[in-house]
C-alpha cells in the first residue's frame, strides 16, 4: 500500500514539473528561489542563460547578479540587499517593466519583475520571477508612436483649416466686395474693366487652392493616375513658362530661362503631371522672392548610356526669403508652413510640395532642396523619360524650308538652336553681326539660294534688329523670309517689330517642337495678321447643352452667343437624348455635356445618344464640361462616347480651341 502511495506522489511530482516546464517555455519566465542570507541561488530555470546570455554558474553563485542585469523603466534603483531582507513572509515587490540587454547577443528584452517572500516546509526563501513581455511591450511603443503621430496629423490638420478658411475666404471676400463695386461704378467702363481683371484673379486663386485639396485627396487615397504618352517638352515649356514669366513681371522679378543644347525634345511621360510640378516650384519661387529679385529656371538632359531613356534635369534657384534647416526637414510634409515675419501675407495651403514630391516620386523622380535662410533657395528636379523618335524631316522640305539663318550676338544660344535643328534636313547659318548677315543673305540671293526663315535675336552687333528687319523688309528678297525674333518679352517690343514687319517671336530655350508649331501657325494662316478685330469663331453653330445648373447654363449661353453661336439647353441627361433624337439630322453641330445631372448623368446620356438608330448619331461630336478634371474622369468621358474634355470653370479661349479642333477634324473626314 506504501509503495503505491509513494508511485502515486511521485507521478503527482512528475506531472507538478511538467506543468511548470511548460509554463515556463510557454511565457519566456526566468524563475529563481534564492537565500536572503546569503543571496545563493537554489534553484535557477534550464532557460536562464539562454535568455539572459549570462553564464549559469555566475547567476547561481549570486541572485544579484541577475537582479542587477534588469533597469527598471521608472528610472528607480534595483532593489537593495536590505530591502529584500526586510520583505516580510507573503509580501511581494514587483518592477512593472524592466529592461535587459543580453552581452551575449545584444539583444534588448522587456520582463515584468517580482520578488515573493515564502515559506516552504519551514523553510524561508525567496522567488525571483521574470516574465517576458518584449512584444507587449513593443506594441505599447508603437501604439504611442502612433497616437503621437494621429495627434500631430490632426494638430496639422487642424492648422491647415484654420489656415484655409482665411485663404479661401480672402479671394471670396474679393469677389464679393468686388461685385458691388462693378454694380456702383456701371458707368464707369475703365473701373468695371479693372474690377473684373481682378475678380478673375480672384477666381484663379480660388481655383488653385481648391485644386491642391482635391489633388492630396487623389494622392493620399491612391487614385492618382501617370499617363504615359508622346509630348513635346519645348510645348510644355512654353505653357510653363507663359504662366511664370506673367507673375515675374508682375513683381519685377528677372526671371530667366537657361537650357543646355537640347537635342532631344519629344518624351514619353506624363505632361499634365510635369507642368504641374514645374508651375508648383517655379509659382513659390516667384512667390517668396520679393519684389525686384531674382528666378533663375534650368533645364538639361544627358541620355542613360546607349538606352531611349533620358535624365531630363530641372533646377530652379531664386534669391528670395530661403527656409530654415528645422522647417526643410518637414517641406515635404502635407499641411506644413513655416510660420516667419516675411511669410505672413502670403497665401498657401500648405499642401503643394507634399503634392509635388508625391508626384515627382509616382513618375520615377528624384527631387531635393538646397537652401539658406535670408538667401533663397535652390531645387532640384530629376525625372528619366524615354524618348521619342523626331522625324521632322519631312516637315521643312514639305513646306519648302531649306534655308535658315540665325543672327544674334550671343553665340552659345546660337549654337543650342543649331544642335536642336540638327535632324531637320534643313542648312542652318548663324552669325553675330548685322552687316554680315546682310552679305550673306545677298549672296545668297545671288545664287538663287536665299533664306526661307530668318531669326534674329534682340542683340545683334554693328545694327539693331529692328533696323535690320527694316532693311530686309523693304528688300525684294526672293523667296521674301520669314522674319521670327527671339525675345523673352513681346509685349514690350511687339510695336516696334510690327513697324518694320515682324509679326511672330519665340522665347528661349529654344526647342524644336516650339519652333515647328510656330512654323505651322504661320503658314497655314489665310490672311495677314491684324490689330483689327478677329471673326466671331463659332458664328452660325448651334449647339445642345446640357447642364442642369441654371447658373451655369445662364454663363454658358452668354459666353457662347458672344461668339455668334446658339445654344439650346437640357436641364437633364435624359432630356439632351430626347431632344437630340427629335431633332432633324445636323440641326446640332455638337453636343455639350456636363457629368452630374439628374435622372441620366453626362456619361450615360452621351452612350444613350451614340446607341440611337439616327444617321448623325454615332458622328456629332460631344465635348464633355465638367469639375471632373482628373485623368480618370477625361477617360472616363472618352469611354462613354464623348470626343473631347473641357474642365470647369471653362476657359473660352479652350472651348472655342476645342470645337475648332473637332470641327476640323469632322470636314476632314
Amino acid at each position: 500500500m506504501r509503495n503505491k502511495n509513494e508511485s502515486a506522489l511521485d507521478n503527482q511530482d512528475r506531472c507538478k514539473e511538467w506543468f511548470f516546464d511548460y509554463v515556463v517555455k510557454q511565457n519566456n519566465l526566468v524563475a529563481a528561489f534564492f537565500s536572503a542570507k546569503d543571496f545563493k541561488v537554489e534553484f535557477l530555470t534550464d532557460n536562464a542563460e539562454e535568455i539572459l546570455g549570462v553564464p549559469r554558474e555566475k547567476l547561481l553563485a549570486d541572485v544579484r547578479n541577475l537582479i542587477q542585469l534588469g533597469v527598471r523603466i521608472d528610472k528607480e534603483v534595483p532593489p537593495s540587499e536590505e530591502s529584500v531582507q526586510k520583505l516580510s513572509v507573503g509580501s511581494r515587490m514587483e518592477a512593472e517593466v524592466l529592461k535587459v540587454k543580453n552581452p551575449a547577443t545584444g539583444e534588448t528584452k522587456y520582463f515584468r519583475g517580482s520578488i515573493s517572500h515564502t515559506d516552504i516546509s519551514g523553510s524561508d526563501r525567496f522567488l525571483l520571477v521574470w516574465a517576458d513581455i518584449t512584444e507587449e511591450v513593443k506594441r505599447n511603443k508603437q501604439m504611442e508612436e502612433m497616437i503621437e503621430v494621429a495627434k500631430a496629423a490632426n494638430a496639422a490638420k487642424t492648422t491647415f483649416l484654420a489656415n484655409m478658411s482665411h485663404d479661401f475666404r480672402t479671394p471670396m471676400n474679393a469677389i464679393t466686395n468686388f461685385n458691388l463695386l462693378i454694380a456702383k461704378n456701371s458707368d464707369n467702363p475703365q473701373k468695371v474693366r479693372d474690377y473684373t481683371h481682378k475678380i478673375g484673379l480672384a477666381c484663379q486663386n480660388l481655383l488653385s487652392l481648391l485644386n491642391d485639396v482635391l489633388d492630396m485627396s487623389k494622392i493620399e487615397s491612391g487614385k492618382a493616375d501617370i499617363n504615359h504618352e508622346e509630348f513635346a517638352l519645348g510645348l510644355l515649356l512654353e505653357e510653363v513658362n507663359s504662366i511664370i514669366a506673367f507673375q515675374a513681371k508682375a513683381k519685377q522679378i528677372d526671371y530667366q530661362v537657361n537650357s543646355g543644347g537640347m537635342r532631344q525634345d519629344m518624351f514619353i511621360g506624363d505632361k499634365k503631371r510635369i507642368n504641374e510640378v514645374l508651375v508648383n516650384i517655379l509659382g513659390n519661387a516667384i512667390k517668396y522672392t520679393p519684389n525686384g529679385g531674382k528666378v533663375e529656371f534650368s533645364i538639361s538632359e544627358e541620355r542613360n548610356g546607349n538606352s531611349d531613356y533620358w535624365d531630363v534635369h530641372f533646377a530652379v534657384k531664386d534669391n528670395g526669403i530661403g527656409m530654415s534647416e528645422e522647417f526643410q526637414q518637414k517641406l515635404f510634409d502635407a499641411f506644413s508652413r513655416e510660420v516667419r515675419e516675411e511669410t505672413n501675407g502670403i497665401q498657401g495651403t500648405g499642401l503643394g510640395m507634399a503634392i509635388t514630391k508625391s508626384l515627382v516620386q509616382m513618375m520615377g523622380g528624384t527631387i531635393s532642396v538646397e537652401s539658406k535662410e535670408g538667401e533663397g533657395s535652390t531645387f532640384y528636379i530629376t525625372l528619366r523619360l524615354q524618348g521619342v523618335k523626331q522625324d521632322s524631316g519631312d516637315f521643312w522640305t514639305n513646306h519648302g524650308i531649306h534655308r535658315m539663318l540665325i543672327i544674334d550676338d550671343n553665340m552659345d544660344e546660337c549654337e543650342k538652336i543649331q544642335t536642336a535643328l540638327r535632324d531637320t534636313n534643313m542648312e542652318v547659318f548663324f552669325c553675330t553681326s548685322g552687316y554680315r548677315a546682310i552679305r550673306l543673305i545677298e549672296a545668297g540671293e545671288e545664287e538663287n539660294r536665299g533664306f526661307e526663315v530668318i531669326v534674329l535675336g534682340m542683340q545683334i552687333r554693328s545694327i539693331s534688329c529692328f533696323e535690320l528687319a527694316g532693311y530686309l523688309n523693304d528688300k525684294a528678297l526672293v523667296p521674301k523670309p520669314i522674319l521670327i525674333l527671339l525675345t523673352d518679352d513681346w509685349e514690350e517690343v511687339a510695336t516696334e517689330a510690327r513697324a518694320v514687319g515682324i509679326y511672330d517671336f519665340l522665347q528661349t530655350p529654344f526647342f524644336l517642337s516650339t519652333f515647328q508649331q510656330l512654323m505651322e501657325d504661320i503658314l497655314s494662316r489665310t490672311s495677314t495678321l491684324t490689330d483689327e478685330k478677329r471673326d466671331r469663331l463659332l458664328e452660325g453653330m448651334r449647339f445642345l447643352a446640357a447642364e442642369d445648373n441654371d447658373i451655369n447654363a445662364d454663363i454658358l449661353t452668354e459666353l457662347m452667343d458672344m461668339e455668334g453661336a446658339v445654344v439650346e439647353r437640357a436641364s437633364n441627361g435624359q432630356e439632351a437624348v430626347d431632344m437630340f433624337e427629335k431633332a432633324e439630322p445636323g440641326y446640332y453641330d455638337m453636343i455639350l455635356m456636363d457629368i452630374h445631372m439628374p435622372i441620366k448623368n453626362g456619361y450615360q446620356a452621351a452612350a444613350a445618344i451614340r446607341n440611337l438608330d439616327k444617321t448623325d448619331a454615332a458622328e456629332i461630336p460631344i465635348i464633355a464640361m465638367t469639375a471632373n478634371a482628373y485623368a480618370d474622369d477625361v477617360q472616363r468621358a472618352i469611354d462613354s462616347g464623348m470626343n473631347a474634355h473641357v474642365p470647369k470653370p471653362i476657359d473660352m479661349k479652350v472651348v472655342e480651341s476645342t470645337i475648332m479642333s473637332l470641327k476640323r477634324n469632322n470636314q476632314s473626314t
